[in-house]
């Protein structure tokens, strides 16, 4: 503020509204009563200190901000196992109410939307787990490492550069660690070779289970699924870092939510009181509770442990001042499926939405606060990412497939990420004698086109207006599907991709008994297609109580103390992978003769 011909002159900056209405008050009546003149001369000097101190203040915060950007930032990676798109109580589309449950609750997954970014077109690598983690882990698509589905002829991927080896290789200030499944089956390397500094070995989801899995010694009831073990372990990890001024790069990988399905008692009692969802059913409320993995409070509660989880790490940063430099990103492995992924097609070992379509938040430096972004990203991208907030400036490995996400970070959600091409590639050339197709998948823009190995089929869908893919587009659209088709067949023969007859080849060469429960499935759906609808259903009814007594095995050989235990677990493993088959087979028969008959 400057003082002329007896008046103020109105100072722009902040904190000072008050001073400029008292001193404008005082200069304007100096001249008609002097005797005020050191009462004002004096509040003057006040303001002139206040301006001063308010400038110094906010020369201050932004010598502060800078420090933050140049400060060598932490990232906390965390996968969660098979959770299903709107299994959590976070809109994934803006506005959109099926895109989240109306029953599970995660309330710290809501603080950690709230405070970053929500990313509602977020993408797996891969179906199932181990090919989408060695993606995420070395920046590159499943087709590319040959590492997409079957472990007998996947790639250990011995020479590929690990995300914690490359961010050591960017500053080796760095500590790194992994806590939680590994899961990267065929590369039987130890995690120290792969950069990282403290982990929990090449665990897989039997750790998830047993405390051992050579004893079979069944976890500990207040630790389901290990959910809390890695927290802490995560948190005393952090705390040591910080001890040491240390920057880290952390990735929690969680057991949960994949079978077999384990909850704090207490927690699923609580979810009995709660009000009910629409994927809710009677027998989910009676004493005796459904068979193993088949239980919605277990399920539910199995959420809530999980996303408590969450919450103690984000108080854990909280505590130790970290939070305003420490990018923490939520992810799902793959897609889920219990009880259906409405409003997505499908679920995991498919590559329709609901197999890959994954929940995503993130939150960190520059990430604006409750924001949402629409572009499509992926798990590979990590890499890429990674690299570039960390200050980056050298070539990234050969071949990597993902781009920065940095600049959605940094402008809410908007722009692009900038890849080596413009469209996404899936490929998934598994089969199985129980029904599992090999299919691969291409997104470019809003257009998603999927082939089908088996039958040739390709199919195509605007994701934008169909994200259910119900509506096949290809016979209106043949210009778009040769487009489409031509990039992902040159992509898969550019990186020499796993050839789906190759595998299923292989399939059938090492497990015959498999096909022979396919051919047991074959004749079992051949007789009751002379059966009548009431005979069709009590069919079902009557599979259906094998179901649950194999089920029941399931359950008991998880936690037993037996030596054979896990064998006992991977025969009824089996045959309710059987039952499941031929029960809904003969569903679908049901429902196609009920829709007959309706129609008529």
């Amino acid at each position: 503020m400057r003082l002329h011909a007896g008046k103020a002159i109105e100072y722009t900056g902040s904190g000072c509204g008050e001073n400029y209405l008292q001193v404008t008050q005082e200069t304007q009546s100096m001249t008609t009563r002097p005797g005020r003149f050191l009462v004002a001369t004096t509040r003057l000097l006040t303001v002139f200190s206040t301006i001063s101190t308010t400038a110094i203040l906010c020369a201050s915060s932004v010598a502060m901000a800078a420090d933050a950007r140049k400060a060598k930032p932490n990232i906390v990676l965390i996968l969660t196992d098979d959770q299903g798109w709107a299994d959590t109580s976070v809109p994934m589309i803006k506005g959109r109410e099926d895109s989240r449950s109306d029953f599970y609750r995660t309330p710290a997954l809501e603080r950690l939307a709230r405070e970053g970014m929500v990313f509602s077109n977020a993408y797996s690598p891969a179906p199932v787990c181990s090919p989408a983690r060695h993606s995420i882990q070395f920046g590159k698509t499943p087709a590319r490492l040959r590492n997409t589905c079957h472990i007998a002829t996947a790639a250990g991927c011995p020479h590929e550069v690990s995300i914690a080896r490359m961010i050591k290789g960017v500053d080796p200030s760095y500590a790194t660690a992994h806590f939680g499944k590994w899961g990267l089956s065929q590369t039987r390397i130890p995690l120290q070779e792969f950069g990282y500094d403290r982990s929990d070995g090449r665990t897989n989801n039997y750790h998830g289970d047993w405390r051992s899995t050579k004893d079979k010694r069944a976890l500990p009831d207040d630790d389901p699924k290990q959910i809390f073990g890695l927290a802490r372990r995560a948190c005393a990890f952090i705390e040591e870092q910080a001890g040491q001024s240390r920057p880290f790069y952390v990735q929690i990988s969680h057991y949960a939510l994949h079978a077999q399905h384990a909850a704090l008692a207490e927690t699923v009692e609580k979810w009995r009181r709660l009000p009910r969802g629409r994927k809710c059913r009677p027998g989910d409320y009676l004493d005796s509770p459904p068979p193993l993995n088949g239980w919605i409070l277990e399920y539910a509660a199995m959420i809530e442990n999980m996303d408590t989880s969450l919450a103690t790490l984000l108080d854990k940063l909280d505590e130790l001042g970290l939070a305003g430099n420490t990018y923490v990103i939520l992810i799902g492995d793959n897609g889920g499926g219990f009880r259906g992924n409405a409003p997505l097609r499908g679920g995991k070992g498919e590559l329709w939405e609901g197999g890959i379509r994954v929940p995503m938040v993130a939150r960190g430096p520059g990430i604006k606060p409750g924001s949402y972004c629409d572009v499509p990203v992926v798990g590979w991208d990590f890499f890429a990412t990674f690299s570039e907030l960390l200050g980056n400036t050298a070539a990234l490995p050969a071949g990597i497939d993902g781009g920065s996400l940095r600049p959605l970070f940094e402008n809410a959600g908007a722009g692009a990420v900038n890849r080596p091409r413009e469209y996404l590639v899936w490929h998934y050339p598994f089969w199985s004698p129980f029904g599992s197709k090999a299919m691969s998948a291409i997104r470019q823009g809003d257009w998603k086109l999927v082939k089908l190995w088996d039958s040739g089929e390709t199919r195509l869908f605007n994701l934008a207006e169909d994200i259910g893919e119900s509506r096949d587009l290809a016979g209106a659209e043949p210009d778009k599907v040769k487009d489409l088709h031509a990039k992902l067949i040159g992509y898969l023969q550019a990186v020499d991709a796993e050839d789906w007859r190759e595998i299923r080849a292989e399939r059938q060469k090492r497990t015959g008994g498999a096909v022979d429960a396919r051919r047991r499935v074959e004749t079992y759906l051949k007789e009751a297609e002379q059966d009548h609808p009431a005979q069709l259903r009590k069919r079902i009814e009557q599979l259906g109580e094998q179901l649950a007594r194999q089920n029941e095995v399931l359950r008991q050989s998880v936690h037993s103390q037996h030596a054979d235990a896990k064998d006992t677990w991977a025969r009824a493993n089996s045959r309710c992978a059987f039952l499941r088959s031929v029960i809904g087979r003969l569903q679908e028969r049901l429902r196609r003769i009920d829709k007959a008959r309706s129609d008529n």
